[in-house]
């Protein structure tokens, strides 16, 4: 079930049998020449939205940007504070409690998103006794970092990734624009926190840790259906409190 088309009323008959609600989110971001700025939120509302028809799961609409600070050299690109973030997954996650949700799942997008909603979540926690707070980015989901392995290639990449720029053309639904198939330097090491300045320095066409070579519209649709079922089956255990 999609709330933003729904009726007062059949949320409130949803919340009689389920209390599951997923919440997309993303960022508003450079790609370099090879995605649109919307990539991290385009694939994770479509994901929601397969998954919720599937399995009868509420689906908020979408938290459309996403902390994305090192990404500001770019034009396009449109960052929340850590703080902004954190605070609306708090207001976001005690809102849907407040009514009858209990199991309350981010699904994201982009990967910089995850510190800050994550504590968000710990502090609607301490609001929300008995609440099942849950952050995921979808190549979090079970099997997807062996699968796109083995679909694409070794290491699909770090930013503007083989898996994301081949999902989301199979998404948009029109032919695959011409992009320089560029193998982009390597990701930063972990933990590094990058400015907008160094990032531009570093990785001037946008891209980290990725080879283009390997982007596939088709293996895209493969790859997409594949977590749909995955999120499905991450549901399904969710409800039966697993």
């Amino acid at each position: 079930m999609i709330l933003a088309g729904a009726l007062t009323w059949e949320v409130i008959e949803y919340l009689k049998n389920k209390k599951t609600v997923l919440v997309p989110v993303g960022s508003l971001e450079q790609h370099g020449d090879a995605a649109p700025l919307a990539c991290d939120t385009i694939i994770p509302v479509r994901l929601c939205a397969a998954a919720g028809m599937k399995t009868y799961t509420a689906v908020t609409p979408a938290v459309t940007f996403g902390m994305s600070e090192n990404h500001m050299g770019f034009p396009g690109t449109v960052t929340l504070q850590s703080s902004t973030l954190s605070g609306i997954a708090r207001d976001i996650s005690v809102s849907l409690y407040t009514h009858g949700f209990r199991k309350i799942v981010f699904l994201s997008g982009h990967g910089g998103n995850r510190s800050p909603i994550i504590d968000g979540l710990n502090k609607a926690s301490e609001e929300c006794p008995e609440a099942d707070l849950r952050y995921l980015l979808y190549r979090d989901l079970p099997g997807a970092v062996e699968k796109q392995k083995r679909l694409f290639c070794p290491d699909p990449g770090y930013h503007v990734t083989v898996t994301e720029v081949s999902m989301v053309w199979h998404l948009m639904g029109r032919e695959m624009p011409e992009f320089e198939r560029v193998k982009f330097p390597p990701e930063p090491p972990v933990g590094a926190v990058i400015s907008r300045e160094k990032w531009k320095e570093l990785y001037p066409d946008g891209g980290a840790g990725s080879d283009l070579k390997f982007v596939s519209e088709e293996k895209g649709e493969v790859f997409f259906d594949f977590l749909v079922n995955s999120l499905c089956l991450y549901l399904e255990a969710l409800e039966k409190g697993r």
